[in-house]
């Protein structure tokens, strides 16, 4: 049977659980979301807290703060992981466990208990006040040969169920429980780890239960479990997944996910992703460069990289050599060629470091800001004359812009004082005056072009208009009445897709009609800030992680 280490693990377990039981019921998921086919929805979190690994026919879990990781055992590939976008009641995952005799793959999460069946690949939960565990929760799961499953609580009490449901009922404890595999707290244990060897400056510290970096930062080892092909499976808080070589003793990371879980600006450089944002915490951020679940991401940490000023990233543009990052305190350049990092702020030219909004076009980066848009010459970059020159406002000195989109020579921009459109060959532009002043002169958050449209969102909700005629398009694309909060909008050919506080919003321009889409649907979080079309596929940046949908099945009409 394969032993694992729950040493550190079990002192993670108070904290997990300290928000027990007080759950929006509105948005529990009590099940996979019969709608769409398993993997038309898909979050990316972040997955390097470990909590506890188990092995399964085909895959490792790895049980992490942003879902169940799942590793090929045999090709050693990522597949997409189990989260709620595919029916789990949380991503924060306790504890995985196999049933071998079933297939049944069984998981605890702070709501409860869920299980996937393995013909349908349904997901299904019990939460735990309605199983009678009140102020409570599973430290583990046992499979009996009696084709039981067992869970003992917290408080030490024990549940029966049969091993294909979740009907668990109060038990006096067996006077042995040797046909019983146990996964979790009782599982049989073991405290010493063998010594390996790591690449990349790192050192594994076996008597510590540490891997070190080269910042002499510790990052705990929480759990192992050794397979059948002398392969050691660890664990780490922060590092994420490794696999340790029991012949050779090297240890490799195994490095997956987000570095972070929010997502405020999603950038596609070629078949990489660019993803970072504003995170909910005081601990050091990241920047993650995600390359689909068969590469390595690579993280970059601002606190570690000369150049890199801030953490705070709002917005992000790239070309075939630079990356830009719009933070809150100024404007960050990576030279993917030389590997080099530079920020510039109002003593190069910006007239605010507060940035809202980068944009690229052939010669020029726009940087929306808090004192209005600045003028980046890319020409002149890399150069001692680097130059950045201020767009001037007819009627206000200072003006927030918060968004950017570009329309062959126009430049339209939402502003807190309504749309505002700059003609980049004439070097004018004005507040625009086309329609309804109530409408188009309110503070605007997000804008998007598309052909000779344009499309808005104010605090009112999203409009769409013919640039070209001055003209509302039809109803309903006219307007979407919403208090949501718009964050983002993307118009496209088939639809126009619109990112806000209470989930995405999708206008189908075939079936003329708005569709919203929530976590019940398959969403990581509802507060959605960034969109990214690719094709058939629609990539949502969220509080929790990075969410693709599968939008444009043929054999599903949304």
């Amino acid at each position: 049977m394969p032993v694992k280490n729950h040493f550190i693990l079990c002192l993670l377990v108070s904290s997990f659980f300290s928000s027990l039981s007080t759950a929006d019921v509105r948005y529990r998921i009590r099940e996979t979301n019969r709608a769409y086919e398993q993997g038309d929805w898909m979050t990316i979190g972040t997955t390097r807290f470990v909590r506890s690994i188990s092995i399964g026919h085909t895959f490792i879990y790895f049980c992490t703060t942003g879902g169940i990781a799942r590793l090929n055992k045999f090709s050693y590939k990522w597949d997409f992981p189990w989260t709620t976008s595919n029916g789990l009641p949380d991503n924060d995952v306790f504890l995985a466990a196999m049933d071998l005799n079933t297939g049944f793959l069984w998981a605890v999460t702070k709501e409860g208990i869920s299980y996937l069946e393995p013909a349908s690949q349904l997901w299904r939960s019990a939460f735990y006040d309605e199983m009678g565990m009140i102020n409570q929760y599973i430290t583990s799961v046992g499979f009996g040969q009696d084709r039981q499953i067992y869970v003992v609580t917290s408080d030490n009490l024990w549940y029966a169920s049969d091993n294909v449901s979740t009907q668990f009922q109060e038990i006096i404890p067996p006077l042995s429980d040797e046909f019983i595999i146990w996964h979790g707290a009782r599982e049989q244990k073991s405290r010493s780890l063998p010594s390996f060897f790591m690449d990349g400056g790192f050192l594994f510290d076996a008597r510590q239960h540490y891997i070190d970096d080269l910042q002499f930062r510790h990052w705990q080892i929480t759990t192992w479990i050794r397979d059948d092909w002398n392969n050691l499976w660890l664990g780490t808080w922060g590092l994420g997944a490794a696999r340790g070589d029991l012949n050779t003793m090297r240890l490799e990371l195994l490095d997956f996910g987000l570095w972070d879980e929010v997502v405020d600006d999603i950038e596609k450089d070629h078949d990489a992703y660019w993803l970072a944002g504003m995170q909910e915490h005081n601990e050091p951020t990241g920047v993650t460069e995600w390359r689909g679940l068969f590469a390595k991401p690579v993280y970059y940490e601002p606190r570690l990289i000369t150049g890199f000023a801030s953490e705070e990233i709002t917005s992000i543009a790239a070309d075939a050599r630079t990356v830009w990052f719009g933070t809150r305190n100024g404007l960050v350049r990576f030279d993917k060629q030389k590997n080099m990092w530079r920020t510039y702020n109002t003593s190069h030219g910006l007239r605010n470091d507060l940035i809202h909004k980068v944009a690229l076009d052939e010669r020029f980066l726009w940087i929306g800001t808090d004192f209005g848009v600045d003028r980046l010459d890319l020409g002149t970059v890399g150069t001692d004359s680097m130059r950045i020159e201020e767009l001037r406002f007819p009627t206000h000195r200072i003006v927030r812009v918060y968004d950017i989109a570009q329309q062959d020579n126009f430049l339209w921009l939402a502003t807190e004082f309504g749309l505002y459109v700059y003609d980049k060959h004439s070097h004018s532009g004005g507040y625009y005056s086309g329609l309804d002043e109530n409408l188009v002169s309110r503070p605007i958050f997000a804008i998007s072009a598309w052909g000779e449209e344009i499309w808005f969102g104010s605090d009112w909700g999203v409009y769409g208009f013919n640039a070209a005629t001055n003209e509302w398009l039809d109803p309903p694309a006219k307007e979407y009445r919403t208090d949501a909060g718009i964050n983002r909008i993307l118009a496209s050919r088939q639809a126009v897709w619109v990112a806000t506080n209470e989930g995405a919003l999708k206008f189908d321009r075939r079936m003329q009609r708005w569709r919203q889409f929530t976590m019940q649907d398959g969403l990581a979080d509802d507060r959605v800030y960034a969109i990214e079309l690719d094709d058939d596929h629609i990539y949502f940046g969220t509080a929790r992680g990075l969410t693709r949908f599968y939008w444009n099945n043929p054999f599903r009409n949304d």
